[in-house]
């Protein structure tokens, strides 16, 4: 492995069209001064949205308007900062852009109080008479039900002018992570190895398990180094939204987190949330039997370097090489059942139009994501190895951005947004489909099981993982509601404790270095996001499964989910695909998947 190249030395093939945003950093400055002066057209509508329908109107568009090219200023500066974490210029663009849309939500605060003024027969009256006004209803039926936590216009506007300062916790855990962070190099075969956040995934599955290892205690020391720091920004975070949650009225965090969301609200029934906890505690033995195969597999003895939280477990066998224009097209070939519809436009974006941010570079942040608005490429952030990893991660990001292009290209710029609980769903969607074709197409025992190894990573990620954060993060809330502290001692001590209840004491644990797991995910600061990602490959396998099964009319029923965006709430969107999250039918088919792959995983070793 050689030394990271700088960011202005990568091929552009390797780097996104950021071009396609903002042609220069000019254009992107005189983008952001007009977003600023944008305030006052909003602000021109306060106290006016009774006068008549046309007014209204008016007065959504023009703050959906502005509000969007504001979102599109902060994204480029996002973007940037994503690839060179410690370039001051991108720091400060970031910084400028997160506070002028604070103060564009300031100036936009008084919206939901005045509508929430209009009794809803005035409202249905003035819907009938402007017709563009219906396109609203969705978005007055969901504000309708949140009427009970909406404060007075006042009060909202408070609330939308500390939305910034109240979301620096994020920022400063970024800033530690991302740009202060230092990692000791692994030596190997009388090389230097660089540990980074962009190439800690390559290390991890190394052949070699002493480099393995000392890249695992590499990195967890380097967050070490920050325990204290980020337990603060853990916990200022926490209180925020928890301060959020009192002052609208809410019991809980976790009920506001369920109710609200993003977009036109989430209305998912606590039930969801206690069946994937109680689902998953019921299954824990299915990971215990893994782990006791895992064990076997590798001599005897599995540690805690063997089974990274974050990255996937120590290979079993060593993932074939894949480059990046290679898993492109297998990635095209395994979601060719949804059809042309699908396939081209993602084909576009992979191979003409630079939606992947894919080389490794110096100061490139940690992780893997999808970002994009309506009249953008839904780009993607990524760090490329040539493997299998590599390649489910792609298609991973490729389901959020191709859900993303359709939300976007059949919705209204109100209704492109979708609920995390359903984005999910999308992205493990494509890795279900990609792995069935790789699995298909294996010649040998051996090219079988490095499928599998990749299929137990994404299950390791989303199915294991991610349900004990969820049960670790929902511990954390109670306890900051009820007005204890979070202490980095108590963070680490606690996640040890729940992963190692997952291990069933067949894994040998390095208890500080696991413990500090809470620290590698900045889902964290996202409230109650990280359930959602084992919700989603549950319905996820299932929809693939139906589209394998039954075709075409499964793969309109999952285009059509796609389509529907914001435009319904999450669990309905799931029905149209004919998943029913309330129950705990789809997450036992999830782990009736994993079940059979450990089947599988056995009888290949044996």
């Amino acid at each position: 492995m050689k030394n990271l190249p700088k960011r202005a030395e990568l091929p552009q093939e390797q780097t996104w069209n950021l071009e396609a945003l903002f042609p220069s950093p000019a254009a992107w400055q005189a983008a952001l001064e007009e977003a600023a002066h944008s305030t006052k057209e909003i602000e021109a509508f306060a106290g006016r949205l009774a006068e008549s329908p046309q007014t209204l109107l008016a007065a959504l568009e023009t703050y959906q308007s502005r509000l969007l090219a504001a979102m599109k200023v902060f994204q480029y500066a996002s973007l940037q900062l994503a690839t060179e974490g410690t370039n001051p210029e991108f720091i400060r663009m970031v910084a400028e852009a997160r506070g002028m849309l604070a103060r564009l939500a300031a100036a936009g605060a008084y919206l939901e109080p005045e509508l929430l003024c209009l009794k809803p027969e005035q409202l249905e009256a003035f819907m009938e008479a402007e017709p563009a006004l219906a396109l609203y209803r969705h978005y007055f039926d969901g504000l309708l039900a949140r009427k009970p936590h909406v404060r007075s216009p006042e009060v909202e506007a408070v609330l939308a002018e500390v939305s910034d300062p109240l979301g620096a916790h994020s920022a400063t855990a970024s800033a530690a992570t991302n740009a202060d962070m230092q990692f000791r190099p692994v030596a190997f075969q009388g090389e230097s190895l660089p540990v980074s956040h962009s190439s800690i995934g390559e290390l991890l599955v190394h052949p070699s398990p002493e480099v393995r290892k000392a890249a695992w205690e590499s990195y967890a020391d380097g967050h070490l180094a920050f325990k204290n720091t980020l337990a603060a920004t853990l916990q200022g975070s926490i209180k925020s939204f928890a301060f959020q949650a009192r002052v609208r009225g809410y019991p809980s965090s976790l009920d506001m987190a369920l109710a609200e969301g993003r977009g036109c609200g989430n209305r998912i029934p606590r039930v969801v949330f206690e069946n994937l906890l109680q689902t998953f505690q019921a299954h824990l033995p299915i990971w215990h039997r893994f782990w006791r195969l895992r064990k076997k597999a590798l001599g005897g003895r599995l540690y805690s370097h063997d089974v990274p939280i974050y990255d996937a477990p120590a290979p079993l066998v060593p993932s074939p090489k894949v480059g990046f224009w290679e898993a492109a097209e297998i990635i095209c070939r395994g979601m060719e059942p949804l059809g042309k519809t699908y396939v081209e436009p993602m084909r576009r974006g992979l191979f003409e139009e630079r939606w992947v941010d894919w080389g490794q570079n110096q100061g490139k942040r940690a992780g893997a994501f999808s970002s994009g608005l309506k009249g953008t490429f839904p780009y993607i952030f990524m760090s490329w190895s040539d493997d299998l990893y590599s390649l489910s991660t792609l298609a991973h990001e490729l389901g959020h951005s191709m859900h993303s292009y359709f939300a976007r290209q059949t919705q209204p710029v109100i209704y492109t947004n979708y609920s995390l609980f359903v984005a999910e769903v999308a992205s493990n969607f494509n890795q279900a489909m990609v792995r069935s074709l790789l699995l298909r197409e294996a010649q040998t025992p051996e090219q079988k099981l490095a499928v599998l190894e990749e299929a137990f990573a994404n299950f390791h990620r989303y199915l294991f993982v991610m349900p004990t954060l969820a049960r670790f993060e929902l511990e954390l809330y109670q306890r900051v509601e009820a007005g204890g502290a979070l202490t980095a001692p108590f963070l680490i001590e606690r996640l040890c404790e729940l992963f190692a209840e997952g291990y069933g004491g067949e894994v040998e644990l390095d208890k500080e270095r696991l413990g500090a797991g809470w620290m590698h995910f900045s889902h964290l600061y996202n409230p109650f996001y990280v359930y959602q990602y084992a919700t989603g490959i549950a319905a996820a396998n299932a929809l693939a499964q139906q589209v394998l099964e039954e075709g075409e009319p499964a793969a309109q029923r999952y285009l059509d989910f796609l389509k529907a965006g914001d435009s319904v709430y999450p669990l309905e969107a799931l029905q149209i695909a004919g998943i029913d999250m309330t129950r705990p039918e789809p997450l036992e088919r999830g782990f009736a998947v994993l079940a059979s792959m450990v089947n599988e995983l056995e009888k290949l070793l044996g």
